[in-house]
């Protein structure tokens, strides 16, 4: 009897959190939603994503994102993996209707399923405004909305350099907004990458890669002198044969 109320013990736990990995939802923090954040609500574009930081060589980097979402009731929010999509983690939350009314994330209903983090929105044409986290000197998102885009990179980065940096979809124009390059389209409907770097970090890139090229063709000739020196020196010994004086019956130098 003790064993049949063991088994179905463990039956009900293991159902019980297959029941919680399958559904994946719950809510997000009260406290990182409501962090305080400065936007920038006055953009024309339909979306603006600022970038404020690269972040450093093993770290993240910051950014702000500013969605126009009028006319929908639900945003969805994730990052795209090689075999699934995962939940975007975000932070300061804020939603701003046309008519100046302000909502922080507690006021919005925000839940986070194994796939999404997903926003329910007023019923009014506003923005909605977070914080998130992205790779440094990289930018990848989804296009959650379709529609123009403005992207601000970090003060002194750039995309231009074919091998540093990169930028797709196409059909893009930058800009120059006091030192920072923003990078703007007209219409987006695929996901946004972009790689960046900083202005010195090119100037010292191809002074390496000149160094390398350098070190590479000294080390070329000298190698080429030595194997070089070493037929000679075969030869002076009678050790390196003339392939014109080869009749096929001879045995190999140093062994006649």
């Amino acid at each position: 009897m003790n064993r049949r109320l063991l088994v179905a013990t463990v039956a009900v736990a293991v159902l019980a959190l297959t029941a919680g990995c399958v559904g994946g939802g719950g809510g997000v923090d009260e406290e990182q939603l409501n962090e305080n954040a400065t936007y920038n609500w006055s953009v024309q574009q339909d979306v603006f994503i600022n970038v404020d930081s690269a972040g450093s060589l093993i770290g993240e980097a910051e950014f702000e994102a500013v969605y126009d979402v009028s006319d929908r009731d639900q945003l969805e929010l994730y990052r795209s993996g090689i075999t699934s999509d995962r939940p975007l983690e975000i932070s300061a939350v804020v939603f701003r209707s046309d008519n100046g009314t302000y909502y922080n994330g507690t006021e919005l209903d925000v839940e986070q399923t194994s796939e999404a983090t997903v926003i329910d929105l007023p019923n009014e044409d506003g923005k909605l405004a977070f914080t998130s986290r992205t790779n440094s000197k990289e930018l990848r998102l989804p296009a959650y909305v379709e529609g123009s885009y403005r992207v601000a990179l970090p003060a002194n980065h750039s995309t231009e350099d074919f091998l540093l940096g990169h930028v797709s979809p196409g059909n893009y124009r930058t800009e120059m907004v006091g030192d920072r390059m923003h990078v703007v389209w007209s219409d987006v409907s695929n996901p946004v990458h972009l790689k960046y770097y900083l202005d010195r970090d090119q100037y010292f890139f191809y002074t390496l890669v000149v160094s390398l090229g350098i070190v590479a063709l000294g080390g070329y000739f000298y190698f080429n002198r030595q194997i070089r020196q070493l037929k000679e020196r075969r030869q002076e010994h009678g050790l390196e044969l003339d392939p014109d004086d080869d009749d096929g019956k001879r045995p190999p130098p140093g062994m006649g």
